[in-house]
């Protein structure tokens, strides 16, 4: 009779931890995760979508400015901010005209797009629980996807930004963890200039992006590949150059330096008899910013603060805790891809915070690197639970990457239930002024009609020359943005003259957007008609440059307006010609 086999020592069994399931479980539909993801994105997209013109402005400048590309592209430069993606809008806008859904769309498309390529950057490159936490309330983030169908650089920086570490992190792998020799740097040259193309598209896209060379840079220095930064270094220093030797051969004395760039040395953006901002004003915007975008506008972004909420410092350090945390996890456990994360996210925010005024506060300046940020300061709490004595908690990582994904989506899920109606009346209805308040609705009514009805080759003078510019389908009116001087009546009149301006539309448009400037007003003895719409400007809380503008001509020589038309009743606009 045969003897059982009976060992002696009983065999161990490994029991996989909660990451470990987890991680195996995403690997195996990880192309799955990545369609559906962007799927989302897609739905929300268009449940989140604005079919109007922003009223910050900036989107129909951008319009405006690809619009004379468009018609000439080589006699004209844009020099207020980096205009890579102003010459590309005039693409569509040579073949197709003024198509504003279509630039939305484009828009959109370029959002999608850099959902679907920031996952294929990154994966099989960071913990799966990571990616897909991070992409995800990226791909469904309110605040991301109101930007997603503005006509801003946002979802095009998006874009962008996903192609850079789709390369990048293909060229960090290529190189391995050595740094290279001089031949191998020139057997890998085109490679390095590539990654130079690719750092100074960021940079052409927005000027921020000119903070990239040195992440990169730093992440070779932490690495102690010394000769792979100064290629870094130099790589970029080519190709700026010669971009910027073709600038000058095509565009010539048309260049300027970025308006955008002047503005950065003022104390005040709006008021430059205030001069330039010196060293120590510099650092307290730095500290002020930190504490404006990384305690308020994050925070907000992902839903767990109120819109426009106050402030706390120890919030806005403490974020910063969270990310440095990230960074040295990142670096001590030799996660290379994050760590490149970690240096990129925390470079371009100190390039912001350094350089923009703290009057400004942004949400979008922060946004572009939410999907980044996520993924670093989740990081920090993962190699904390991933080591093997912590390994029995690794729930409670998982509670907290729910929390954030919860949070958010619920917030999109409000928002976009309120958008839903707006969009209706948009697209369905073909109503394109709803959801303007009615000082914007006049004013862009009021642009419309002008295009519309007066004679061919007058120009009018706007406050909002861009959305006017818009809504009236490519008329081009006269920008006022502030007051100039000498102030008096004749030298106005002759400057406007001279530019050839026959109207002037004046618009009850709202400091604040949530509070009418529309209350009573009463005309002092003396005052033209004209001036009805502006009396007790301080009390009306409406944007008072165009009064302040027209005051001394309105008070010497009231014989001068004469009253053309008016749109609406309530926070009304109004245009009059100009007799000269």
């Amino acid at each position: 009779m045969a003897k059982k086999n009976v060992s002696s020592k009983p065999e161990s069994i490994y029991r996989a931890s909660l990451f470990e399931k987890a991680e195996q479980s995403i690997a195996k539909n990880l192309t799955l995760w990545q369609i559906v993801l962007t799927a989302i994105s897609f739905i929300f997209c268009f449940l989140m979508f604005d079919a109007k013109i922003s009223i910050g402005h900036d989107d129909s400048l951008y319009i405006m400015a690809g619009n004379k590309y468009a018609n000439d592209f080589f006699g004209y430069w844009y020099s207020d901010n980096a205009p890579l993606y102003v010459m590309f809008l005039a693409i569509p806008l040579s073949i197709f005209g003024l198509n504003l859904m279509l630039l939305k769309l484009l828009s959109v498309a370029f959002f999608v797009l850099s959902v679907w390529i920031l996952f294929a950057a990154f994966k099989n490159k960071i913990p799966n629980l990571i990616l897909i936490a991070s992409v995800f309330i990226y791909a469904t983030n309110f605040f991301a996807l109101s930007y997603a169908s503005l006509t801003y650089t946002e979802a095009f920086f998006l874009f962008v930004q996903s192609l850079f570490f789709l390369y990048l992190f293909k060229h960090l792998d290529h190189l391995g963890d050595q740094d290279s020799s001089f031949v191998q740097l020139a057997k890998n040259g085109l490679k390095w200039l590539l990654l130079g193309g690719m750092m100074f598209l960021l940079y052409f896209t927005k000027t921020v992006g000119i903070g990239t060379f040195l992440a990169v840079a730093a992440y070779f220095v932490f690495k102690k590949q010394w000769k792979n930064s100064l290629a870094t270094l130099f790589s970029f220093a080519a190709i700026y150059a010669l971009i910027e030797g073709a600038k000058k051969i095509l565009w010539g004395s048309k260049i300027t330096n970025f308006a955008q760039s002047n503005i950065l040395f003022l104390k005040d953006a709006y008021d430059p008899s205030k001069g330039q901002e010196d060293f120590a004003g510099f650092i307290d915007r730095f500290f002020g910013n930190i504490v404006i975008y990384l305690s308020g506008r994050f925070w907000e972004i992902l839903g767990f603060k109120t819109e426009n909420g106050e402030f706390s410092t120890p919030l806005g350090f403490f974020t910063v805790i969270l990310l440095c945390i990230g960074l040295i996890a990142a670096l001590r456990s030799k996660q290379k891809h994050l760590l490149i994360t970690a240096l990129y996210s925390a470079t371009l925010l100190g390039v912001t915070f350094f350089a923009l005024q703290t009057s400004w506060g942004q949400g979008r300046l922060v946004m572009v690197y939410l999907p980044l940020m996520l993924m670093v300061m989740f990081y920090g709490f993962y190699n904390v639970f991933n080591k093997p004595n912590n390994a029995s908690f690794q729930f409670v990582y998982i509670i907290f990457l729910g929390i954030f994904v919860w949070i958010n989506f619920s917030t999109t899920l409000q928002k976009a239930s309120k958008n839903i109606a707006i969009v209706k009346k948009n697209l369905v209805k073909g109503d394109k002024f709803a959801g303007y308040t009615d000082d914007y609705k006049n004013f862009l009514m009021l642009s419309e009609w002008c295009a519309d009805s007066l004679p061919k080759g007058s120009l009018v003078a706007s406050r909002k020359a861009p959305m006017s510019f818009v809504y009236g389908r490519g008329m081009e009116f006269f920008p006022i943005y502030k007051v100039n001087f000498p102030r008096d009546a004749d030298s106005i009149l002759n400057k406007l003259k001279e530019a050839k301006v026959t109207h002037i539309m004046f618009a009850n448009l709202r400091l604040d957007p949530k509070r009418s400037g529309d209350v009573a007003s009463v005309l002092p003895e003396g005052y033209p008609p004209v001036y009805l719409a502006y009396v007790d400007s301080d009390k009306k809380s409406i944007i008072n440059t165009m009064q302040n503008y027209f005051s001394p001509v309105a008070q010497k020589y009231a014989d001068k307006f004469v009253f053309v038309k008016q749109m609406g009743d309530d926070e009304e606009a109004l245009l009059f010609k100009i007799k000269y």
